[in-house]
């Protein structure tokens, strides 16, 4: 290697798996110059950002949640890139359980699943993490999260919506319009959270489930005292700091249980689940005008191989995955156009639309039990992302 043009050798590292990328520093010392360069993170991001992104699969063990990851390759899921690899993040050193809140540009933001402090910011391969300031803890609290970039600033933020159960355990209390609070942090700026105020719904706990044009956005119930339709879209601009509602497409009865969004082809998209009739997926062809939404895809029911040969039991893993939201979830669209989608328990599919084809992937040795996050692979340093000193 150290008799190649330096050009040449940052190239050929940053076409490796980024955890053989990762280890080549123990190699010699040569290779551990090349891995250091300040280069390669910037090549190898230019070159992941123009392929499929990565699944990190997060799942429980006996003692304490881990990760790992797979990256499939659309145009042949079936080659050894299927591989599930171990990721050393650090993250166990600071918690054991824990939740994910979200990845954007090659971050990742998990929190206590127990307490939801502490939150920490990570890149899981390279190894490096921050955490972030102790938000206030209820007695009695559920969350929903989110995290991502305001690309005008490049600032990331955590976003918190708090709903207290304290508030309104009294019988006076059962008619008024039941309200969370939204906290947010700008990591790396902010040394405490900043309170915006009082909403007038409580979202469904967990992470956001689409981060699109810098706003995080979440499927809602409203209450029966408070006003406007059963079930919402509520949007939180990154930049502004304000919520905002988009229009549902009109695909009939909908609920938290058999509804969620997802981005595909760079657009927000909303999954309506049919029971034992699939699915429909509607594209907001323009964000935010609610006469854009298009039916674009339905897709059959379908049943993968391992749910056929083993029917373990799966409830808790689909509380924790936000599978209970029917039996398969869209995870994702891939460079060829194929979407990928996740079954109850943990199985991975890929549907064609062109031929309407849908093909169990070949994954080697999977944990037990996963939720997916769909993330791009980065070898920055998280002080470097955020623009800090390390």
């Amino acid at each position: 290697m150290e008799n190649l043009p330096l050009d040449v050798a940052l190239d050929i590292l940053s076409r490796l798996p980024i955890t053989a990328l990762v280890r080549t520093k123990c190699v010699c010392r040569t290779w551990q110059a090349l891995a250091q360069d300040p280069r390669l993170p910037i090549i190898y991001h230019a070159r992941a950002s123009t392929r499929n992104p990565c699944l990190i699969l997060h799942y429980d063990s006996p003692i304490q949640n881990k990760l790992c990851f797979v990256s499939i390759n659309g145009d042949n899921p079936d080659q050894d890139g299927s591989r599930v690899r171990r990721i050393d993040a650090r993250v166990n050193s600071i918690m054991a359980e824990y939740q994910v809140v979200g990845s954007c540009n090659g971050l990742l933001c998990v929190s206590d699943a127990l307490y939801f402090n502490p939150i920490i910011v990570c890149n899981p391969f390279a190894g490096s993490y921050l955490e972030l300031a102790k938000a206030t803890q209820y007695a009695q609290e559920e969350l929903a999260f989110g995290f991502g970039c305001n690309s005008s600033t490049m600032e990331y933020k955590v976003v918190r919506i708090v709903f207290n159960f304290n508030t309104y355990h009294s019988l006076r209390d059962r008619g008024r319009p039941r309200k969370s609070d939204v906290e947010v942090l700008t990591v790396g700026i902010d040394h405490t959270w900043r309170y915006l105020g009082p909403v007038p719904w409580r979202l469904n706990p967990g992470a956001s489930e689409a981060l699109l044009n810098g706003s995080l956005h979440w499927v809602t119930m409203r209450y029966k005292n408070n006003p406007g339709p059963r079930l919402r879209i509520m949007s939180f601009d990154l930049a502004e700091e304000d919520f905002g509602e988009i229009g549902l497409p009109d695909c009939g009865s909908l609920s938290v249980c058999n509804f969620h969004l997802v981005v595909l082809r760079g657009c927000l998209s909303a999954v309506h689940c049919l029971d034992d009739k699939g699915m429909e997926i509607w594209i907001m062809k323009e964000y935010k005008v609610r006469e854009s939404w298009s039916k674009d895809y339905i897709i059959g029911t379908y049943l993968p191989a391992s749910l056929r040969e083993n029917a373990r039991p799966h409830v808790e893993m689909l509380k924790k995955s936000g599978l209970g939201r029917g039996a398969s979830q869209v995870v994702c669209d891939w460079k060829n156009g194929e979407i990928l989608l996740e079954y109850a328990n943990g199985a991975l599919v890929s549907y064609n639309p062109e031929n309407e084809e849908l093909k169990d992937l070949v994954i080697f040795d999977p944990p037990k039990w996963f939720c997916s996050i769909v993330h791009v692979e980065s070898l920055f340093l998280v002080e470097a992302i955020l623009g800090i000193g390390a």
